[in-house]
């Protein structure tokens, strides 16, 4: 049976991949952006700004849904915290509202395992135990991070409180082709891997252990956790089976593109040459999920996508923050 369900920030990398997977289950899908442009048919969009608590009420009159997936927050630090918490927990809020008042079945809220503390822009502390799991110490220490924490922390009170179904997922570094937003580093990466000659992979070191998620399990989690009564209050995380080090990123890439010249030492790194991990038990215990892809099948969809027409077609200049509610 479809459902009728509503994505906010549904242009964003991730979203638009959860979107693609609710329309290939038949769902009704309406999406809740900031910039109204979308390459769906038979998909309502809704152009709002979530952080605008009035336009929100006025967008949304007399709708409801069934399911909500809160994808929209802003994909890293932007330098002006006002702005991070208008986006990302005050928006959370005015959505939070509006799931009390309607009675949604699911809300399904994006986070990081940057609510732990791990950001790449911030320095690197070892985790206390390893693989970490849902009951690690939270230990934010920047702006990204800390309103990640700050929304897990909210959408708890409204379930709580309010009895709002919320389920959390923690996700870790997402990895997949058409890179935007908090995957931009993969676009740069995917145009060094066009180039065949060098490229820079993520990874300080050969020895560095981080753990990704392939954007087609980050989705499909996304859509098993709201259909699963089990994960009402819950957070999990996110992430694939088994941690990858540099050495195991650089030979999945040989593997496609055997001339390439692969270095160490991306811009930006989870880890920064220490090792983390994380546990994936919870998810499988409480609904069932294991994650499906490698990051050998994830590096693969990257190259298959610059090989492909799509790759030429598609927006270079929209990679970046975008504008408010791209995650």
């Amino acid at each position: 049976m479809s459902r009728n369900v509503l994505v906010v920030g549904g242009t964003g990398w991730v979203g638009e991949e959860i979107v693609s997977q609710l329309l290939a289950m038949n769902d009704n899908v309406t999406l809740l952006v900031h910039n109204a442009n979308t390459n769906y048919k038979n998909v309502q969009t809704i152009k709002s700004d979530i952080s605008n608590n009035e336009q929100i009420k006025s967008d949304l009159n007399d709708r409801s849904f069934e399911v909500i997936f809160h994808v929209a927050s802003l994909p890293g630090d932007t330098g002006d915290p006002r702005q991070m918490m208008d986006v990302n927990v005050s928006g959370l809020l005015n959505l939070l509202e509006f799931a009390k008042e309607t009675k949604v079945k699911s809300f399904i809220l994006s986070s990081s395992i940057s609510a732990l503390e791990w950001y790449p822009a911030t320095k690197f502390n070892k985790p206390d135990y390893l693989p970490v799991d849902e009951k690690h110490p939270c230990r934010p220490k920047d702006m990204y991070a800390s309103t990640k924490r700050m929304q897990e922390l909210l959408a708890l009170s409204f379930y709580y409180q309010y009895k709002v179904p919320i389920t959390i997922l923690r996700l870790t570094a997402v990895i997949g082709p058409k890179g935007r937003g908090g995957g931009r580093g993969y676009f740069d990466m995917a145009k060094m891997l066009k180039e065949r000659e060098t490229v820079t992979i993520p990874h300080f070191n050969e020895e560095e252990l981080c753990h990704y998620i392939d954007i087609r399990d980050a989705a499909r989690m996304h859509l098993i956790a709201s259909e699963h009564e089990k994960a009402i209050g819950e957070i999990f995380n996110c992430c694939g089976s088994n941690p990858t080090t540099g050495k195991e990123f650089g030979d999945a890439i040989k593997k496609y593109i055997p001339e390439i010249n692969v270095k160490c030492g991306f811009p930006w790194s989870m880890a920064q040459g220490g090792e983390i991990s994380f546990s994936m038990e919870k998810a499988k215990d409480m609904i069932g999920f294991v994650p499906k892809y490698s990051i050998d099948d994830s590096v693969k969809s990257i190259i298959e996508w610059i090989d492909s027409p799509d790759y030429e077609t598609f927006d270079k200049n929209d990679i970046s923050f975008g504008d408010g509610v791209l995650n």
